[in-house]
């Protein structure tokens, strides 16, 4: 999405007349710039960009199955070409994901340039300010794990901004945390952003850029909270039931709607024959098979032969693991205390995380039997399979792969395709600005 694209003017109005349905009616105002913005205006622009980012979440779900190998097409779960749809800059989703992420930006940026305009020291503008910086970490982290650099934005603007490099994106992402930790405040709310959430996502992106001691650090501060793991397969189902409870949520959006729904099981219909996506062929009977631990609890809460079911969707038609009873407003969960607990698991490597590792485990199974020692590939391979186990069908297992550089893990993967774990620049946005401005990925 090109800034020449972007008609920032009216972005405040957007928020506000745009989300009306969803934020109660809210009755749009004319014309108002971000610096007349008062506290009940912030308050709905505020209520305003997570609704929007509810939409940016839900369209970037499915990617890290889909590319990582997890889902089959159809009910008969075979795989397809899964590689071969990035393969192409002019590729329908790679289009979509940098469209919705900079159109989403500006919103996030509006939101930010009229909490800067508020009275700072009010609790409504540091909510505020604490989301846009939050939320404007989660965009950039969602879009540089994808293409590496892109153009970096700190406030709304119709000017082209050329790519930026991927450590300058990085270091934004980190920065924006950092800030936003100023504001925000401990969860009372999962569904706001929190000091909780901030320090998930920063542990989460020190590890990716290799920095493991930041990475245990945010990880054990979510640990020791007062966040607690489920050892049940309804405890775990649970996360992802419309108004549930659980204690294991760090962050959830809360897709409270009236219309224009988002839902995630539409995409693993399980009442026809038609559904999108399923457990692929040779992942159902091997995806929770007894390992290091057996009677993995989440296998009833995800899997039913090859159907997905992890989020419930309201039908008691026996194969739903739990009932739901507002499937239409079910969380969409970004962050639990599992994140915490596999990320400084990696972070820390066999000698240490193998105790991470079991306090974990032990909290997901009947039983958990691991050796006293282990190589680093052993390790890594226990948890990228723990990583699959726990979020499969949340979009995780290509970001695993590319994190970790183990592509062998793939059952099809080109040969000398390493140039994929960069998605392609979308060649409707280089024939905008230019090559020059927007250098292509290598290897397309």
């Amino acid at each position: 999405m090109t800034m020449k694209r972007i008609l920032v003017f009216g972005a405040c109005v957007l928020l506000l007349a745009g989300c009306a349905k969803q934020l109660g009616e809210i009755r749009p105002k004319h014309a108002i710039s971000s610096e007349a913005v008062n506290e009940s205006d912030l308050s709905k622009l505020t209520n305003g960009v997570l609704n929007k980012m509810e939409n940016f979440a839900v369209a970037f779900w499915y990617d890290g199955d889909y590319h990582g190998e997890n889902f089959g097409i159809g009910p008969g779960g075979k795989l397809i070409e899964a590689h071969d749809a990035l393969m192409s800059p002019s590729n329908s989703t790679s289009k979509d994901r940098w469209q919705s992420g900079f159109k989403t930006l500006m919103h996030v940026n509006e939101l930010l340039k009229s909490a800067n305009s508020s009275n700072p020291d009010n609790a409504v503008t540091k909510q505020a300010k604490g989301t846009a910086y939050f939320m404007r970490a989660y965009i950039y982290y969602s879009l540089v794990t994808r293409f590496g650099g892109v153009p970096v934005l700190k406030e709304p603007s119709m000017d082209v901004v050329p790519r930026a490099t991927e450590d300058a994106v990085w270091s934004l992402i980190i920065a924006d945390l950092l800030e936003a930790e100023k504001y925000l405040e401990p969860v009372s709310n999962v569904h706001r952003p929190s000091d909780e959430a901030v320090w998930t996502l920063l542990s989460k992106v020190y590890l990716w850029r290799g920095d493991k001691a930041n990475a245990i650090t945010y990880a054990d501060k979510v640990i020791n909270n007062s966040f607690v793991l489920g050892k049940t397969s309804a405890d775990y189902a649970s996360m992802f039931v419309a108004g549930n409870t659980s204690k294991e949520v760090v962050f959830a959006l809360a897709n409270k709607r009236t219309s224009s729904f988002l839902r995630i099981y539409e995409q693993y219909n399980d009442t026809d024959g038609s559904w999108s996506y399923a457990i692929a062929d040779d992942l159902v009977s091997t995806l929770f098979a007894d390992g290091y631990g057996s009677g993995d609890i989440r296998k009833a809460a995800t899997q039913v032969e090859a159907r997905v079911v992890k989020f419930p969707n309201g039908l008691k038609d026996g194969v739903q693991f739990v009932d739901n009873p507002e499937p239409s407003a079910s969380p969409i969960v970004l962050f639990r205390l599992a994140d915490a607990y596999l990320t400084k698991a990696e972070a820390q490597g066999a000698s240490a995380g193998i105790a991470t590792m079991k306090t974990f485990m032990e909290n997901r199974y009947a039983s958990v039997t691991l050796p006293d020692s282990m190589s680093e590939t052993e390790f890594q391979n226990l948890v990228l399979d723990e990583n699959n186990r726990e979020f499969y069908a949340e979009g995780r297992r290509w970001f695993d792969i590319k994190r970790t550089g183990r592509t062998d893990l793939y059952k099809e993967f080109p040969e000398n395709g390493n140039y994929l774990l960069l998605w392609p620049v979308p060649q409707d946005e280089i024939n905008l600005v230019g090559k020059d401005v927007y250098p292509q990925n290598p290897g397309y």
